[in-house]
């Protein structure tokens, strides 16, 4: 399988600051809208007032999740790494730190006006400092939080199904990952999917993400992986905890004996449990002109992938404009399928590589909706060497 995994340990990070920074006289008054989650193994410090030489009045260690305002002041680089001083709040410290090594996970609209009070107010931002423990019976926790202005919080879980896979997030493992991290919802419930003994097991884990201190200058690369070790095929996120999850056959050893690869003229049978002509069963089918070749890739005109599902009866459906990438080749390989949305039916997923990155596309069968597949996700992982 693709795993792209390149393994380094994460070393503690140390900061040493020469620049001086103008003292404010006055502190922010504001709703400490942005969660920074602390991503140097050493901490981070707080002080006084916006000056390395400031008195330190508290720190807020490796994986600490800090409130902190909007605003900036100072921009410095440090190590090739840009940040800025903000006046932030940790359990009973406030004061002034440096987020160059935090990631911000979650920001939100000022609560000022808003019909929360002050202490529900409290009780979330106790809730985000400390974590949250999702009610489930795997313990799975969650990281944050989130709330919409004026708005309370909605902490129940979901035992329906459609609802929860609308809108889904997928990942892979990656050591390192050198794009925006930002760009990872940690609202999310995560869940591994490991191979054991022919089968796929989904589990709920602590995803983490950790900054690197081997960074080449001026960049940021993470490692990012469950907390609790390595050993994913792939990680979905989730808006809400889901609890009914079944095990999946492990099918790989079908696409072993075949070309991953979708070249026109494919027709590949995929299913959840078994093969033949079972309700839930779908066909890949590829159509296209393939004129000649180049440096070992197909020219290929008028490329289509579609889907051949039996419902109530036989349907094609086609989802080439779905894919934005087809890869270096101009065509994608297919590198898992199963029932994940535990529906049924059969789910797939894509990977087109280039040169330099890879692209990973979520496909779910929806056999109620009119749009049988929808691409519901898109990972992107580049080499960062």
């Amino acid at each position: 399988m693709h795993k792209y995994l390149y393994r380094f340990k994460c070393l503690s990070i140390s900061l040493m600051f020469s620049i001086h920074y103008p003292i404010l006289g006055q502190r922010p008054d504001c709703d400490f809208e942005v969660t920074l989650q602390v991503e140097a193994l050493s901490g981070m410090r707080i002080r006084e007032k916006p000056d390395v030489q400031a008195k330190i009045v508290g720190s807020a260690p490796y994986k600490s999740h800090v409130q902190a305002c909007k605003e900036k002041f100072g921009q410095t680089t440090v190590e090739g790494i840009n940040g800025f001083w903000r006046y932030v709040s940790f359990k009973n410290f406030k004061g002034y730190m440096w987020d160059g090594y935090t990631v911000p996970i979650l920001v939100r609209e000022s609560l000022s006006g808003s019909n929360i009070s002050e202490n529900e107010t409290k009780a979330l931002k106790a809730l985000e400092d400390s974590k949250i423990e999702a009610e489930n019976q795997h313990g799975h926790q969650k990281s944050v939080v989130q709330t919409e202005q004026g708005k309370k919080p909605n902490l129940q879980t979901s035992s329906g199904k459609s609802s929860i896979f609308q809108d889904v997030k997928f990942l892979t493992e990656s050591y390192p990952y050198c794009e925006d991290v930002t760009k990872i919802d940690r609202t999310y419930y995560y869940y591994g999917i490991y191979l054991e003994d022919d089968y796929y097991h989904i589990r709920p884990i602590d995803l983490s993400i950790e900054l690197r201190k081997d960074n080449p200058r001026g960049k940021m690369f993470f490692d990012i992986k469950p907390s609790n070790g390595d050993g994913t095929l792939f990680i979905i996120g989730l808006p809400e905890v889901f609890r009914d999850w079944k095990k999946i056959k492990n099918n790989d050893f079908i696409l072993t004996q075949i070309n991953r690869t979708l070249t026109p003229g494919v027709r590949l049978e995929l299913y959840p449990y078994q093969p033949g002509e079972s309700l839930g069963n779908i066909r890949l089918m590829t159509s296209g002109t393939v004129s000649t070749y180049v440096n070992d890739c197909p020219v290929v005109q008028n490329y289509r992938l579609q889907v051949e599902l039996n419902v109530d009866v036989k349907e094609i459906f086609d989802i080439t404009n779905q894919i934005q990438y087809f890869g270096k080749c101009g065509v994608p390989d297919i590198y898992w399928f199963g029932d994940l949305n535990q529906d049924g039916y059969t789910d797939f997923i894509l990977v087109s590589e280039y040169p330099g990155f890879s692209v990973f596309t979520l496909f779910f069968s929806q056999p109620n909706e009119r749009e049988k597949f929808k691409k519901v996700a898109e990972w992107q992982v580049e080499d960062c060497d």
